[in-house]
């Protein structure tokens, strides 16, 4: 249980991170944790016109591997079900991207990489 606790508070703690990020480059937070039946989007926001679903990936050091590499083809492919159910058929040109954190034993940002259009 404890394990899950701190898994929680890095990936919440992540996603502040990222959002804090994406704002100061000029992004426009539309929601964050948005749930469907496929599951959830950490991030939704806009640029410059574009719909971007964001997916944050967050780790506790690197030495068992990054946050990278928790990114799978399929949990690529969910985020997309998800975002296509999120605008319900609107025409609206988007994008996902990933956001890796990889944070110290203190909670601080070690490293932060924004991927764009991922998929």
């Amino acid at each position: 249980m404890i394990i899950k606790k701190h898994n929680r508070s890095t990936g919440a703690s992540a996603e502040e991170i990222a959002t804090a990020y994406l704002k100061r480059k000029g992004f426009t937070i539309l929601e964050r944790n948005f749930r469907n039946r496929f599951g959830e989007i950490d991030i939704i926001a806009c640029e410059k016109g574009v719909l971007v679903f964001v997916e944050v990936k967050a780790k506790v050091g690197d030495q068992f591997g990054s946050p990278e590499e928790m990114i799978s083809p399929g949990k690529l492919a969910k985020v997309r079900r998800m975002a296509t159910v999120y605008m319900d058929g609107q025409e609206q040109q988007c994008r996902i991207d990933v956001i890796a954190v990889v944070l110290d034993e203190e909670g601080k940002i070690s490293r932060l990489t924004h991927y764009e259009n991922v998929y």
